[in-house]
């Protein structure tokens, strides 16, 4: 399939970030990398040369991507840094947004003790980029939510993010999101909003895709 991506260069994040307590322990999330890894696969297959920055994934990357590994945030934030000039960049992985503010370099030995832990934000990698965009670069960013106030959020990351549009959906519930093969999201542009009803996660990767192409 030949359309607007042909020949353009798609960052991709997908999964989720594991911040090291220890050199057993981490705190991290349950993002299997489905998301990203369809939106991957849909990129290559429009004619797009991609690029899969990988954080832990839970299923195989796409062939014929390139595949960056990087566990942590502070290595999503080094390696999307460096490739920030893509045409097209989507931050479709959970970034953790907080790390421990130390790290053992052994693993801690389990007793009766009540274990405290104090944690530092991580840099806001899809900000940054947000503020340092290219020109002509479509930028996507993705809002993993829950309650009733989900998709109010996702809409004021637009402005505070500096993104063409967000991705929302609500991570509530069992079957959709995280670690799950199907998503429902919405398409939230400063113009208009497009809800995709649940649906794989390889059809809601084309209908994002499509609003990318939309604005190329």
């Amino acid at each position: 399939m030949r359309g607007a991506l042909a020949g353009k260069r798609v960052l991709v994040t997908a999964g989720g970030t594991r911040e090291p307590l220890d050199a057993v322990r981490y705190i991290g999330n349950r993002s299997s990398g489905r998301m990203g890894v369809a939106l991957a696969a849909e990129a290559r297959r429009r004619g797009a040369v991609v690029t899969l920055i990988a954080s832990n994934l839970a299923v195989p990357p796409p062939e014929d991507v390139e595949v960056v590994e990087a566990p942590t945030a502070a290595d999503v934030e080094s390696e999307a840094s460096a490739r920030s000039d893509a045409d097209v960049v989507l931050m479709a992985a959970a970034v953790s947004d907080y790390r421990p503010a130390e790290t053992e370099a052994a693993k801690r030995p389990k007793d009766e003790q009540t274990w405290e832990i104090a944690l530092e934000p991580t840099t806001d990698v899809l900000k940054h980029i947000g503020e340092h965009r290219v020109n002509g670069q479509v930028l996507v960013g993705f809002a993993a939510e829950t309650g009733d106030d989900g998709l109010d959020r996702a809409r004021k990351k637009l402005a505070t993010k500096m993104v063409d549009f967000i991705v929302y959906n609500d991570v509530s519930s069992a079957d959709v999101g995280f670690d799950a093969e199907e998503n429902e999201v919405v398409i939230v542009s400063a113009e208009s909003e497009r809800r995709v009803n649940k649906a794989p996660k390889d059809e809601i990767a084309a209908a994002i895709l499509d609003e990318v192409e939309n604005r190329l």
